[in-house]
């Protein structure tokens, strides 16, 4: 499978009940290597945004109390994204760098001014680098998962079912 080509090859180990509560509470303090991808360390600051945009969905009075959860399901998001972006590389896939500039230009548009686009960067935690690096791993991500769809069979005859169903 895709994902399983980016890993360790070894069983994962089965959860402890303990650990499948994903509202549990967090370790105090949170360390700041909260997890390794490949032995590439993942550090809070890099989850921090994604867990902070799913917590903005969520009523202020349930914050604290949705917070573990959300850090976790960020973290399982990013060693998703991770390990997807170590197999696109592993394969030789690359991002297209004129869309990544595209991409880049239209967030720049979007927060016109230095102080809007300052306080549009601080929000993700990151600098107009990491961003841009950011952009250009999604980007490959994406261009793996093309490829992978693109080398899926699809049997006759569910083309000719989904083909005839669109007419």
């Amino acid at each position: 499978g895709l994902l399983l080509t980016g890993c360790s090859g070894a069983p994962a180990p089965s959860p402890s009940p303990a650990s499948t509560d994903p509202g549990r509470p967090l370790p105090s303090p949170v360390p700041e290597v909260v997890a390794r991808v490949n032995g590439q360390p993942i550090r809070i600051g890099q989850i921090l945004p994604i867990a902070k945009s799913e917590l903005d969905r969520v009523p202020d009075a349930d914050r604290d109390r949705k917070r573990p959860e959300a850090l976790r399901h960020a973290l399982e998001q990013y060693v998703d994204r991770e390990l997807l972006l170590q197999e696109a590389l592993a394969r030789g896939i690359q991002a297209d760098s004129r869309a990544v500039d595209w991409a880049y230009d239209q967030m720049r548009r979007e927060h016109a001014g230095e102080p809007a686009w300052a306080e549009f960067l601080a929000e993700q935690g990151m600098d107009p680098q990491s961003f841009k690096d950011e952009l250009r791993a999604q980007h490959t991500v994406a261009a793996l998962v093309e490829q992978e769809v693109r080398a899926f069979p699809v049997p006759e005859a569910a083309a000719r079912a989904a083909f005839w169903a669109g007419t």
